[in-house]
């Protein structure tokens, strides 16, 4: 069947159902003495119809008057053209306007007629023409064609899903003849990989990529960071704090070693802080995910490569500036709440406690909160004192006395522009971050500076470069007093007292997060980041290219530390303290210098159907680090702190680092007809980090691809299916993120416990055991995916599989005789398999005059030990406080003990005690509401055994913390100049433990409760969430506490990560103006996130961060921002 029949038949039931929408929709409109033209405004707004019409057709100033009820819109057109002699026609949801309806080719005077077609010589049905700067357009019929009045010097604009838009100069002509090309923007693109760029369309790794303007938007971030969270299937973004300046760290497809590391991070082909990076001076982000990517990489490539292209000048385009600002207003997101005072206070007594800290009487303390609740005028200053005892009575909101509402302004200015040998760019941007903590103290600056030249000094040789400079401060206020500042916040009761006390005649302040904070003296933080890159290209002929490029990079940073002494009055025991006993003073410099030179040659050939490509370089880099910190304690003067201004101890210390790299690299690119793809990758890499015998490794990869697509068989399939990729990959990486001099036995010079004549002694630790064997770990992974282009690429889909094996991780080797008394050293001894997948989807379409666009990806990897040396399956932690591996363990997995319900008085007899054939915890006597576990091995006896996975005890893996089905989820949608965008971002299942202040009625003796955690067992209340509680937080607590399925807690989430509403002006209102560019947008950042857990716990703050988890660290934002975007 020829495609003219089916665009006819698609057209036709097109034609048909946008006549029956049309005829079915029913429209209720009322108007009186208004224009034809703002009735069909409101009748589009009603109907959903786009009208189509020349101005000289349609008379849109007369006046007319509409009355419908409940009709459909051809009798309402009926009523607003009843005696004219305009006509109209529909199709899909398109109306159009005329004097006569258009059918086919109409011939009449000053009219231009014309088809639209593809490649293939196909008639394009629907496609928009318009006269360009004019509202005159109509769309063609079934048969491609269309008609429409023109002035003679008319330029006509041809859009359509799909197709590249053209514009035709009318130029007097009655007939046009256009042709469409297929918009293969997606296969023509080309992806930033290593040492060069590839057309997508030929890429045969794993490989995601997306441009910054796409992903950033007018999002109110500091960093690159933020914005990449969620943008990308395979790369997990986290962070700890919302501290202004706060970094966040990054993962590629989940753990790849024991010995942890990050993936290696390159600015224009060589390292660099991407936190210290501008946002609006990035071009493209592109993410290496599989070994036959990231091979030429070598060493420092096994938890994956993070490329970042910067922008550049272009040749041949007009001086521009551009001018961004950003002004945002923060509020932590997710904050505690606290137990009222009156529940708080019968907390103690339902605990069994009589006086409370300093004596009070828990009885008569609640009688006076219930008096104080009933008629708080009895006490004025919100206290009683009974028999010389102060009773704290009214609440307070220790984290609201804190905190204000945070301001952020950004700024972005940058210059470009270039001739036909010389392209050029510039730009400076600012950042200035106030937090929410009442004070000045709280806050993060950056400046940077880039600036970026390449001259074409002749056709064959072109020098480029390009400097970047950053310079950052942060402030925080700092005290090492017990609990800190968030932890104060947060463990303090809501009776806990603001403001100063009098104690002994002397007015002091309480210790308050609010006062400490307007106390304590700084941490500030001053960094400097130098980068001076040049590249040097040679073009000997046509098809070969050699590239020489050189960086150095100096990295400063220093860190002062005053931790200021004085005076307050304690809030809970009312006694005069200090917040240290001795104040300190310390300051650390730490400097870099970072040197990069690569030289390669791009090789690429095209014979017949043979596309050839050889790229071959050599890359050598070296890193130097040097430390030096020294301190001083008790200051003459504590408002000018200095080391030379101090008369207590001293102390001191430096740390030496250096390290270096080089290696040979290749990439071989082989493609027949364009459907079969073969790449090869290499590198031959040493590294310092490990004993010269065995310092080099190589390490290669394979890739392959088959654009199934394109082969002849598939020609029926052109119709929906515009492109399908297979692909596969194997290949190898070494490992070298260990620490510089791991293979060396080194000593400590510790000073010891014991002093000799009024000072200690410095002693010599022995050196640890060190292999002779030690090198690389090897990492190995196996790839197959697939890369799907449906409806003129408007739905693209891509999907991987992996299997990825570590071996010959850096491992305690076999246990070594106690007798030697050492360690056993590091030997390339575990291996462990990580397998995965993940899936993106992009739609792109156009509705109308609504151009808009829905992405969504998935991911999920699951990671498990093959080989490690502990034959006995030793569960837990190391004396070192390190995790015991084992083999077949899956990382992240939960063992604790199964909960069978809470002990009822009916488990004990008349006497008290337990009653026969009931099991409890190993040295401890429960109690009616304790937790009753499950006696897996029957013994009467609840405890871990062995403690290990062949003699577990009861203990049984109850849950696994490993983020598991991570998704992102954007979209959005332009109108008319308004833009409409959003970001979501989650996690499918996470099982978490939580036991810590924020989750747990009354953790520890000193901290207090939440709302969330008065669901505990009483004589009165049995059916409870938490068991009983006992005073000072002793008794059964710890039994109570064990990992347990009762407390295991749902850690999966979903947050509006970003909303964002913008509108750019017409270029005819701001042309006159010199302007080219200007749109004003108002954006919501992290706006809501839906979760489980009890509220103050972030369901995105990693497992391990334990003070993020009790809420002792600085909450994440939540941000509403405005600005504006400019171009001239």
């Amino acid at each position: 069947m020829k495609l003219s029949v089916l665009f006819l038949i698609c057209s036709l039931s097109m034609t048909y159902a946008a006549e029956s929408y049309a005829q079915k929709t029913m429209i209720s409109l009322e108007v009186r003495n208004e224009t034809v033209g703002t009735v069909l405004e409101k009748l589009k707004k009603e109907s959903g119809f786009d009208f189509f019409f020349n101005n000289k057709h349609v008379d849109l100033k007369r006046i007319v008057s509409v009355s419908a009820n409940n009709n459909n819109i051809f009798k309402i057109l009926d009523q607003i053209f009843a005696g004219t002699n305009v006509k109209y026609s529909v199709l899909e949801k398109k109306i159009i306007l005329s004097t006569e309806i258009v059918q086919g080719i109409q011939q009449e005077q000053n009219k231009v007629t014309g088809i639209v077609k593809d490649a293939n010589g196909e008639p394009i049905i629907g496609a928009n023409v318009i006269v360009k700067g004019q509202s005159t357009g109509t769309i063609t019929d079934i048969d491609g064609r269309f008609v429409l009045d023109t002035p003679k010097d008319a330029v006509l604009q041809i859009t359509y899903i799909g197709y590249v838009s053209q514009e035709v100069k009318v130029s007097g002509k009655k007939e046009l003849n256009v042709v469409l090309k297929e918009d293969t923007e997606t296969l023509e693109e080309v992806v930033v990989v290593g040492y060069g760029v590839q057309k997508k369309a030929n890429l045969t790794g794993a490989v995601s990529s997306v441009k910054m303007d796409e992903i950033l938007g007018d999002r109110p971030v500091t960093s690159v960071s933020n914005v990449l969270m969620g943008a990308m299937p395979g790369l997990q973004v986290t962070g700890t704090s919302g501290q202004p300046g706060a970094e966040m760290s990054f993962n590629i497809r989940g753990v790849n070693s024991i010995n942890e590391g990050a993936p290696l991070v390159l600015v224009d082909n060589v390292e660099m802080d991407i936190n210290m990076l501008d946002p609006n001076d990035i071009e493209s982000i592109s993410v290496l995910k599989d070994a036959a990517s990231s091979a030429i990489y070598g060493a420092r490539a096994a938890f994956g490569v993070i490329l970042v292209t910067t922008k550049k000048g272009m040749k041949d385009t007009r001086f521009s500036i551009n001018y961004s600002n950003n002004f945002s207003f923060s509020k932590p997101s997710n904050l505690p709440h606290k137990a009222t005072p009156l529940q708080t206070v019968q907390a103690y007594k339902d605990m069994g406690t009589v006086s409370y800290q300093t004596g009070q009487n828990v009885d008569t303390w609640l009688e006076l909160l219930k008096e104080y609740n009933t008629n708080s005028s009895n006490y004025p200053d919100g206290y009683a004192v009974v028999d010389g005892l102060r009773y704290s009575l009214q609440e307070t909101d220790l984290l609201n006395d804190m905190m204000e509402t945070g301001f952020q302004q950004t700024h972005n200015i940058s210059v470009g522009g270039g001739n036909k040998s010389i392209s050029y760019r510039m730009s400076a941007g600012m950042v200035n971050q106030n937090g929410i903590l009442v004070t000045d103290k709280d806050s993060y600056k950056r400046y940077n500076i880039s600036s970026y030249i390449r001259s074409d000094i002749h056709s064959w040789i072109t020098p480029e470069l390009d400097i970047k400079y950053a310079n950052s401060h942060s402030e925080l206020p700092y005290t090492s007093a017990s609990y800190g500042i968030w932890g104060a916040a947060v463990a303090f009761p809501s009776y806990f007292p603001l403001g100063n006390m009098e104690l002994d005649g002397e007015i002091l302040p309480i210790n308050t997060p609010h006062n400490f904070i307007n106390l304590s003296a700084p941490k500030e933080n001053d960094r400097n980041d130098l980068r001076i890159f040049g590249k040097l290209t040679i073009t000997p002929f046509k098809d070969l290219k050699i590239i020489g490029e050189y960086t150095f990079n100096r990295k400063t940073r220093e860190i002062t530390t005053f931790d200021k002494k004085f005076a307050y009055a304690h809030g809970a025991n009312f006694r005069k303290e200090q917040s240290v006993s001795n104040s300190k003073y310390e300051i650390e410099n730490r400097a870099t210098n970072y040197n990069a030179f690569n030289v390669y040659a791009n090789y690429n050939k095209t014979l017949g159907k043979h596309d050839i490509g050889i790229m071959a370089g050599f890359n050598q880099e070296s890193n130097s680090y040097k430390m030096m910190k020294a301190s001083r304690t008790d200051m003459i003067n504590e408002d000018l702190p200095s080391l030379s201004q101090a008369t207590g101890d001293y102390k001191n210390s430096d740390e030496f680092e250096e390290y270096h790299v080089r290696g040979l690299f290749y990439r071989i690119n082989y493609s027949y007809a364009g459907k079969y793809l073969l790449e090869t990758n290499g590198r031959y890499d040493g590294s310092s980090k490990f004993p010269k015998e065995n310092r080099f490794g190589f390490f290669p990869s394979v890739s392959v691809g088959w654009r199934v697509s394109e082969e002849q068989f598939m020609e029926w399939s052109k119709v929906f299916l515009s492109n399908l990729k297979l692909r596969g990959s194997y290949g190898n990486i070494g490992n070298q993120s260990i620490e510089p001099y791991a293979f060396i036995p080194g000593m400590d010079s510790p000073l010891a416990n014991w002093v000799v004549n009024g000072q200690a002694t410095t002693t010599l630790a022995p050196p640890a055991l060190v292999s002779n064997s030690f090198t690389w770990e090897k990492v190995s992974t196996l790839d197959f995916g697939f890369d799907l282009g449906l409806f003129n690429n408007r739905l693209n889909v891509v999907f991987d599989w992996y299997q990825r094996d570590t071996k010959g991780m850096l491992a305690p080797g076999m246990e070594l005789p106690g007798v030697l008394g050492a360690k056993a050293p590091l030997q390339n001894s575990a291996d462990l398999r990580a397998k995965g997948w993940e899936i993106s989807l992009d739609w792109n379409d156009r509705i109308g005059n609504v151009q808009y666009y829905l992405g969504f990806n998935l991911y999920d990897s699951r990671t498990k030990i093959t080989k490690y040396d502990n034959e006995v399956g030793l569960l837990g932690k190391d004396s070192d406080d390190n995790l015991i591996y084992r083999k077949g363990m899956e990382l992240g997995e939960i063992w604790g003990y199964t909960t069978d319900r809470l002990y009822t008085t009916e488990d004990f007899d008349s006497q008290g005690k337990l009653k026969n054939n009931i099991p409890k915890v190993e040295g401890y006597n429960p109690n009616p509401g304790d937790i009753l576990y499950v006696d897996f091995d029957g013994n009467g006896i609840i405890n871990n055994g062995k403690n290990t996975s062949n003699e577990p005890g009861d203990t049984r893996i109850i849950g696994n913390d490993t983020r598991r089905y991570q998704y992102g989820i954007r979209g959005g949608a332009t109108w008319k100049g308004i833009s409409l965008s959003f970001i979501l971002q989650g996690v499918g299942k996470r099982d978490l433990w939580l036991m810590n202040e924020l989750f747990y009625p009354h953790y520890d003796a000193y901290s207090t409760l939440f709302d969330s955690q008065l669901n505990y067992w009483t004589p009165e209340h049995t059916n409870s969430y938490f068991p009983r509680l006992y005073e000072k937080a002793e008794g059964n607590t710890k039994a109570n506490q064990k990992p347990q399925t009762r407390f295991l807690q749902n850690g999966a989430y979903l947050s509006i990560r970003n909303i964002s509403l913008s509108y750019t002006f017409p270029i005819k209102l701001i042309k006159p103006l010199g302007i080219t560019n200007l749109s004003v947008f108002f954006s919501g950042e992290n706006l809501l996130t839906f979760d489980h857990l009890p509220k103050g716990i972030d369901a995105e703050r990693v497992v391990t961060d334990n003070l993020g988890q009790r809420g002792f660290t600085y909450p994440y934002m939540r941000q509403f921002s405005f600005g504006i975007n400019l171009s001239l």
